[in-house]
């Protein structure tokens, strides 16, 4: 495949970079309408920076019009007839009646493969595992020495649409825009890594039974899954590291029973601290079935009886994900313009890493996927810009149908104009805007200005330097990469990784901000970065920070202003959050268990005393504090070996206090600055001010300033 192919997008007429799999998934609420094909059509296209032409599809949720026994759907890719006359005597012959048996081809360019589909009535009432083991029985037959066919899905309430392709294609392919409305859909645009692309069989969904999946991540946990798998008898697998997902949640769901609860959190895989001693067990008894690696997932299920939308991110959060939601339909997507797209004023949350969302047909939502307040998280499009003050008129282009190179070609030419700036307006997830803004060399006072409304890409302001960006409305990931100089305002919420290797300038955020906020971040002389956030962050704030200041402001006052693993790998830096940071948030600690393990493994031989390791063993968690306190400095030692603690880490000092002068020094102005931005009251101001915040920062080392002079050697 050549590059210009992977390069040039011929649905959108205009360059792109692709750089990863997309996700969408879309479920109506009991009342609501089905969902047309086109929506889900819609709902995937739309993202023009993800996906390739080697694969795309989708999967069809949708419960028995009739009440009675409903017949299995079979799709089947095969090379020619006498394969699909053989998949049909073995159904026959295992199963029960086939009927309704079509043979088509759904790629007019192939001549190697086509699709067979029917209707399998079963003789028997209980007849998932006859089903199962006679289709993978199948399967292993038709896929042994070389390709001759595979049943891609086998389900009584899925149906599956996929092929070589963009998804737009594929579903012309499929005459999707015939096909009825749905409960349920699915879709995905593939940019292979762990297979080929070249046969339809590795393209997504995968389905299993009554469960379908698309996901875009690795599965590094492959061997482990695979070899779980073949234990309970599934043999037959196409190589690829997604397929294994839906194996694993049709099996743990449809044959050990499992709730939809139990089994997103095996597959999820959370870290210890967010366990209880009953999900332990249940991790232990299923531990090859737990995923790792980074993966966002969205799956489908249907049981006749129920229809269950789920999303599951790995517990770093390496892939993003959103969930929407608004009167009619749960939604989950790659990127948020996937959802506004189809619902403009619906809620838009991110799920927190190694977190998993459930909602059905029949319940509603039942597991959000985050512990924040939706409340401040979400927010309907109310951010208008603000008429311009005189002598600063910006001229506005409609960003809608351009590509990223038209927009920065716009703001360039603006630029050089000596123009005050510009407005890029209904901006569609387009990513790189403003990538690499330099300081004004023509003598004008205040910066270059560049004003967004819709919904702008991830990458948006990356190495800007001196320019001002103000976005009216949501951004999405890595906002403002190594950035040097300049302002950032964003009206609404950031997603994962705002500020990464930010330098210079200063970024506020009304809303929230995502996982990986500030991550190393750093400072130069007397450039001071500050990242500034109205109401609250997700896990890993600060992660390898080397300098700068973070503040998170928590107005709406959540409970829990900053989740987990802060400051983790911290040497440099401030971070300011307003309320109360336990100190088991701080840092990546290792699991409990591994901790007490090796505390009782001192006191069998004398080095720690039973009496403290008591005292460790009641608390909650043993964190560094507490052990410091409580264990001899040798064990200490080697126990912080545990807590990645090296020689290039240095302790965390965490205080709780309220703002002194020096702290005023330092972050004074800037809040001053983030309250006119966002046009906060003065009652505001104060209550932040006189509220006590948890302080982390580094331990400073005392160092030996006085440098003896050096001797001068005497001239020969």
């Amino acid at each position: 495949m050549g590059l210009d192919k992977i390069a040039f997008d011929r649905r959108f007429g205009h360059p792109v970079v692709k750089d990863g799999c997309g996700v969408f998934g879309m479920l109506r609420k009991i009342d609501s309408p089905l969902i047309p094909s086109q929506v889900a059509i819609n709902g995937i296209s739309c993202i023009k920076y993800r996906g390739s032409d080697l694969g795309a599809g989708y999967a069809a949720f949708r419960t028995a019009d009739e009440p009675g026994a409903v017949p299995y759907r079979i799709q089947a890719f095969v090379t020619t007839e006498n394969v699909a006359n053989q998949i049909r005597g073995v159904l026959e012959e295992r199963v029960g009646p086939v009927n309704g048996s079509t043979i088509r081809r759904v790629d007019p360019r192939r001549t190697d493969v086509v699709v067979w589909e029917a209707n399998v009535t079963p003789r028997d009432r209980d007849s998932d595992e006859t089903v199962e083991k006679a289709i993978d029985s199948v399967n292993t037959s038709l896929f042994r020495d070389s390709f001759e066919g595979r049943v891609f899905s086998y389900g009584r309430y899925l149906s599956v649409y996929k092929e070589v392709g963009y998804p737009a294609e594929v579903a012309g392919m499929w005459d999707l825009d015939r096909q009825k409305g749905a409960d349920m859909w699915l879709a995905h645009t593939r940019q292979p890594t762990n297979s080929p692309g070249s046969l339809p069989i590795w393209s997504h969904p995968f389905a299993s039974m009554n469960t379908a999946i698309v996901h875009n991540g690795d599965i590094s946990s492959y061997g482990s899954n695979m070899e779980l798998l073949n234990s309970w008898g599934i043999k037959s697998h196409v190589g690829t590291d997604s397929e294994v997902i839906a194996r694993l949640l049709d099996h743990l769901l449809r044959i050990d029973g499992l709730s939809m609860r139990e089994a997103a959190t095996v597959l999820t895989n959370p870290f210890e601290r967010n366990i209880t001693p009953t999900m332990r067990d249940l991790l232990y008894r299923y531990r090859g079935a737990r995923l790792d690696g980074p993966f966002a997932v969205v799956a489908g299920y249907a049981d006749g009886e129920d229809t269950y939308l789920v999303a599951l991110t790995d517990r770093s959060k390496f892939r993003p994900l959103l969930v929407g939601e608004d009167e009619n339909y749960f939604y989950v997507a790659s990127e948020e313009n996937q959802i506004r797209n189809q619902s403009k004023h619906a809620r838009i949350w991110t799920p927190e890493p190694g977190a998993f969302f459930i909602a059905s047909l029949r319940q509603g939502m039942i597991v959000p996927g985050t512990e924040r307040s939706l409340d401040t998280q979400t927010s309907a499009l109310t951010w208008t810009a603000p008429p311009p003050q005189p002598g600063q008129e910006l001229r506005k282009v409609d960003a809608s149908e351009k590509g990223f190179r038209e927009i920065n070609e716009s703001i360039s030419a603006a630029h050089s104009r000596d123009e005050p700036g510009i407005i890029l307006e209904n901006c569609t997830g387009q990513r790189y805007i403003g990538i690499g803004i330099s300081p004004r060399t023509d003598g004008r006072t205040g910066p270059f200005k560049i004003q967004i409304t819709g919904f702008p890409g991830n990458c948006l302001a990356n190495l800007n330097d001196g320019a001002s960006f103000e976005i009216f409305g949501n951004v999405a990931d890595d906002l403002a990469d190594t950035m040097h100089s300049g302002s950032i305002i964003v009206h609404g919420s950031s997603r994962d990784v705002t500020g990464q290797a930010i330098q210079g300038g200063s970024i506020f955020v009304r809303g929230t901000v995502g996982n990986r906020a500030a991550i190393q971040m750093r400072e130069y002389a007397k450039d001071r970065p500050f990242l500034i956030v109205g109401e609250t962050a997700d896990d890993y704030l600060g992660e390898y920070m080397a300098g700068g200041v973070v503040i998170v402001l928590n107005l709406s006052e959540s409970q829990k202003p900053a989740r987990n693993y802060i400051g983790t790998g911290m040497v440099g830096g401030r971070i300011y959050i307003r309320g109360v940071v336990r100190e088991e948030q701080v840092g990546l600690i290792p699991q409990r268990e591994d901790v007490l393990r090796y505390l009782y493994s001192q006191t069998l031989d004398g080095t720690l005393s039973k009496e403290a390791y008591e005292t460790v063993s009641q608390a909650d968690y043993p964190s560094v504090q507490l052990l410091s306190k409580t264990i001899p400095e040798g064990v200490m030692s080697r126990v912080l070996l545990l807590f990645f603690s090296t020689k290039y880490t240095k302790p965390i000092v965490i205080e709780s206090r309220r703002l002194g002068e020096d702290d005023l020094g330092i972050i004074g102005p800037r809040l001053e600055e983030f309250f006119r931005a966002f046009a906060l009251p003065d009652e505001t101001r104060q209550r932040v001010l006189a509220s006590e915040f948890t302080v982390i920062h580094v331990k400073e080392e005392k160092k030996d300033l006085h440098v003896p002079p050096q001797e001068i050697p005497a001239e020969e």
